[in-house]
């Protein structure tokens, strides 16, 4: 029988999935190492499913590609990284809080099986955006990060867990405002097009134009949803995909800095030396002295 039956608002109000005693007690991992059976459950994104009450019983793989059962009961935790996949077998009853972590939105759902009745006698669903510059995306890296730790729960992944179920009730319990939600669309859909467009010569008025806002108002919302304003977003980006092209091929550094949005060579190596620390050909060549090293 289960003993638990709480509401989403217990969770928003801290009342329900206290981290106390060392919780969670343990954390399974669900991977992609053997294709998915039918009707296993397999999306893009990260999730993380905390078992309240019951018996959450699941078929997962092993990093052997192995086909297994695995059962949780209260205080233990599935993390399913993107695009990984598990099969839940419902065959107990059961209560879990899911949470789905998308590009922008995070949602939660708090579901309670009946065994004996096959059916879900309650269920409940919530979307919360997620601000453009908090830290939960990060904390979700981390977390998949431990998917191939051996042996029991590690600390580390614990006190993840903790951080991300607590984020995750704040959200609930505060919801980002109309206008903060107006902000960090507009941030998003920013860092998206600088993203596609970093190698042509764009702007802080061509993105704005974008957006069909002003460029002021461009200019505060990347101030606040992104911790930086544009023109430090724009250089991080290209110096990122340059660092990429150094480490993957074999190309002229003019035809990389092209490549990456620098019409100025100079320029392009003058800015790549002040983020990075090296210039372009000592970091060049740091990676291939490195891979030969491994070999």
């Amino acid at each position: 029988m289960l003993t638990a039956n709480v509401t989403l608002d217990d969770f928003a109000r801290g009342d329900a999935l206290a981290a106390a005693a060392g919780w969670p007690h343990r954390i399974v991992f669900g991977l992609d190492a053997a294709a998915p059976p039918l009707g296993a459950l397999q999306v893009q994104f990260a999730r993380f499913e905390f078992v309240i009450a019951g018996t959450y019983t699941n078929v997962l793989c092993d990093r052997a590609a192995r086909i297994i059962e695995s059962e949780l009961g209260p205080g233990d935790a599935l993390v399913v990284p993107g695009n990984c996949w598990n099969q839940p077998l419902w065959d107990k009853d059961v209560e879990v809080l899911s949470l789905l972590f998308g590009a922008t939105h995070l949602g939660v759902s708090l579901v309670r099986w009946s065994a004996g009745e096959q059916r879900f006698v309650s269920v409940e669903k919530r979307n919360c955006l997620i601000p453009g510059n908090g830290p939960l995306q990060h904390l979700v890296e981390a977390m998949a990060s431990h998917r191939d730790d051996v042996g029991p729960t590690s600390l580390d992944a614990r006190l993840l867990a903790q951080s991300i179920l607590e984020y995750a009730r704040r959200l609930i319990a505060n919801p980002v405002p109309e206008e903060d939600r107006q902000s960090s669309a507009f941030f998003r859909a920013a860092c998206l097009y600088i993203e596609e467009n970093f190698d042509r010569l764009i702007t802080r008025d061509t993105v704005a134009a974008h957006l069909r806002i002003s460029p002021n108002y461009f200019s505060r919302v990347f101030r606040e949803q992104g911790a930086m304003t544009f023109s430090d977003y724009l250089t991080q980006v290209r110096i990122g995909k340059a660092k990429f092209m150094l480490e993957k091929y074999d190309l002229p550094l003019s035809q990389i800095a092209q490549r990456c949005g620098f019409n100025d060579f100079n320029y392009f190596y003058k800015v790549f030396k002040k983020v990075v620390g090296r210039t372009p050909t000592e970091y060049r060549n740091s990676v291939q002295a490195g891979a030969a090293a491994k070999a």
